[in-house]
């Protein structure tokens, strides 16, 4: 739900995707509708026979955008398909490539990462047939078909989309003047972008443009300058081992003295894991704990620690919306007297989910720490232990789970209901099951468990996001099968709901079923099961989704189609005032979210708010998530949750 996702979803891979659409991008379009034909002519526009002869570029140029300055240098082979980048832009540095196989990244710190899901795979496919002019050679294998004309800035163009072998698809748009391919457009992935080229130039006898501006989600604020300052070819082919990623710099944590394993306390609120960070050696307060998030700080925050931000950059999640970023140099962030120096954040205005969560927190850290230990999760005694990987003892009785990732979050393979896919495991998400809406169309799976209609289930960087919920027969993960879980089938058609390459999001409200063990320097992972994993798994049963108020109050902002709270009329927009009696500013919203989850036919005197009236309804709550919801083994002896006091969340 919070996964931070900057330009490609973090902050050193913002600037890289800038160095992905450097100006490398070349020519053409004649008026006819054959796409081969209008590809060729491009060809012939731009140096015909002389793309022939190159086989390496070498390039070099400036970055900017929002604020942001920075420098790039970017190798790229023509004939085996491969490429490399290393960059400074802003507080940060980083490197990535794809050496025909792998896609690896290095961060600020000197982490290097290597990317092998299917949907990394699937990006540096695209990104490396692009940049290596793909669609130029017969050789390189893609579907081309004409997707029509299109106009833009007052001129006109012939668009082709290009399906590469292994990835998904874009448009080139080919000037009918100049037969020049000046635009490329993303018509996939979760945050596509349009780059336009310009200042057009001969190098050994091709045309490139020495301009590219690359424009997320079509705002012009987010626009993302790459200038090229020089560009060398070569005939020959780049040596062997040239795009391999490079050897990780050590870059231990501090550990206390003598320690070779630490442990801490969290709190679980809304299924997310609070625990106590120091940043700066400023005292100890609130972060959130996500596995697959890289360091976040949120603004109001940064300005209280007198951490200074830089840019805006463009962010999106599985909400679809995209919202901006700033970077930050951090000296140092601490858990527990486990230490990371000189580290790059990034700085969002997250006051809409401090309102959802109803809770305070300094931001997020996760993959930093998780990269550097074997991390433990015991959700059901509420601590994490770092252990240092030369300490750690992998479990004897339970076989580890491999996993792969997907920028910095772990993917593993699961199955529902015996249909297997690459599931996201996300310590940042509030919600269990999250089926990403293109495996769900494929199996028609929101049919077979005739799901309820769309509802708002989470909010993130991203926005809220909404799904379709229904319980599923079993999730199996490992050799654990989970019964009757509630899933979300989502409905987002951008961002991470709109994913073709990741079946789905495995969240907190399934995780908390399990002591977890991420190894991540092996790329290995363990799910004990505790006493939650065989129980039934409840599901909220008012329809109401709920933040807080400017007020104090408790804002209706979603209500589901034949809820118990649709049916009292209860409508988005309106205040909860008072809840049996209890005024709704003195209430925690994560304990009244767990009171609605509570047997149906509980009762709740519920004070509403509505303009300038005021009214009581009764809330009584009942199943609405479409599929038969059956009642908990044990729902005759339970009793509703009792109301938490607000004055209790730290």
């Amino acid at each position: 739900m919070l996964k931070k996702r900057m330009g490609r979803r973090t902050a050193a891979r913002s600037a890289v995707a800038i160095l992905a659409s450097v100006g490398l991008f070349r020519g053409a379009a004649i008026a006819a509708q054959d796409p081969a034909s209008l590809i060729a002519t491009a060809k012939q526009a731009s140096g015909g026979e002389a793309w022939d002869r190159i086989g390496e570029l070498h390039e070099r140029g400036a970055l900017r955008a929002s604020g942001l300055s920075g420098h790039y240098e970017k190798w790229i082979d023509l004939r085996g398909e491969r490429e490399a980048s290393r960059y400074d832009f802003g507080p940060s540095t980083g490197a990535e490539g794809w050496d025909g196989r792998r896609k690896w990244s290095v961060d600020s710190s000197g982490d290097v990462r290597s990317e092998t899901s299917s949907q990394s795979v699937a990006g540096a496919v695209q990104d490396a047939y692009r940049d290596t002019f793909g669609f130029f050679f017969a050789r390189r294998k893609a579907s081309l078909s004409y997707a029509g004309a299109r106009t833009a800035d007052g001129r006109a163009y012939d668009a082709v989309k290009v399906s590469p072998a292994g990835a998904e698809a874009f448009e080139l748009w080919l000037d009918r003047k100049t037969h020049l391919i000046s635009r490329e457009v993303q018509i996939g992935g979760d945050q596509p972008q349009t780059f336009v080229f310009s200042d057009w130039r001969r190098v050994s006898g091709a045309l490139l443009p020495f301009r590219t501006v690359a424009r997320t989600d079509g705002n012009p604020k987010f626009d993302q300058l790459s200038q090229v300052a020089s560009i060398a070819a070569s005939t020959a082919s780049a040596p062997a081992g040239s795009f391999a990623p490079p050897r990780e710099k050590a870059d231990p944590a501090e550990w206390p003295a003598g320690s070779s394993s630490v442990t801490v306390p969290f709190q679980l609120i809304n299924n997310h894991i609070y625990v106590r960070a120091s940043i700066d050696g400023k005292p100890p307060a609130d972060v959130i704990f996500d596995t697959g998030a890289t360091d976040i700080l949120e603004r109001g925050h940064a300005r209280t620690l007198g951490v200074a931000v830089e840019g805006a950059l463009p962010i999106g999640g599985i909400g679809g919306a995209v919202a901006s970023y700033g970077l930050a140099k951090v000296r140092s962030v601490s858990i527990g007297g486990v230490t990371l120096a000189d580290q790059v954040f990034g700085a969002i205005d997250l006051e809409p989910i401090l309102r959802v969560e109803d809770a305070d927190f300094q931001g997020l850290v996760g993959y930093e720490f998780a990269k550097r230990a074997v991390l433990t999760i015991d959700y059901a005694d509420r601590t994490l232990t770092f252990t240092k990987p030369d300490a750690f003892a992998p479990p004897s009785d339970r076989a580890p789970i491999p996993f792969t990732f997907r920028e910095h979050a772990p993917i593993i393979s699961a199955e529902v209901d015996g249909i297997s896919g690459q599931f996201e495991l996300d310590t940042g998400a509030r919600t269990g099951l999250m089926i990403m809406g293109p495996f769900a169309k494929e199996h028609q799976l929101a049919a077979k468990y005739r799901a309820g209609d769309p509802m708002t289930i989470s909010y993130g960087v991203g926005g809220p996001s909404r799904a379709r919920l229904a319980r599923i027969g079993t999730l199996t993960m490992g050799g654990t099968t989970l019964k009757s879980p509630v899933a979300g089938f989502a409905t987002g058609t951008s961002g991470d709901a709109a994913s073709a390459h990741v079946a789905g999001n495995i969240g907190g409200d399934i995780l908390k079923r399990f002591t977890v063990i991420l190894d991540y320097p092996h790329q290995r992972l363990w799910l004990e099961p505790n006493a939650l994993a065989a129980a039934f798994e409840p599901a909220d049963r008012s329809g109401l989704w709920l933040s807080r108020a400017a007020d104090g109050n408790i804002a209706v902002g979603d209500v589901a189609n034949g809820s118990a709270a649709g049916l009292s009329g209860i409508r988005p927009g309106d205040e909860i005032v008072a809840v049996n009696g209890k005024p709704a500013a003195d209430l925690r919203l994560d304990g009244l979210r767990r009171a609605f989850e509570g047997p149906a036919g509980s009762a709740f005197a519920i004070t509403m708010k509505r303009g300038a009236e005021t009214r009581e309804v009764q809330l009584r709550l009942a199943s609405w998530i479409g599929r038969a919801d059956p009642a908990a083994p044990d729902a005759s002896a339970r009793a509703a949750p009792a109301l938490a006091p607000r004055k209790n969340v730290q």
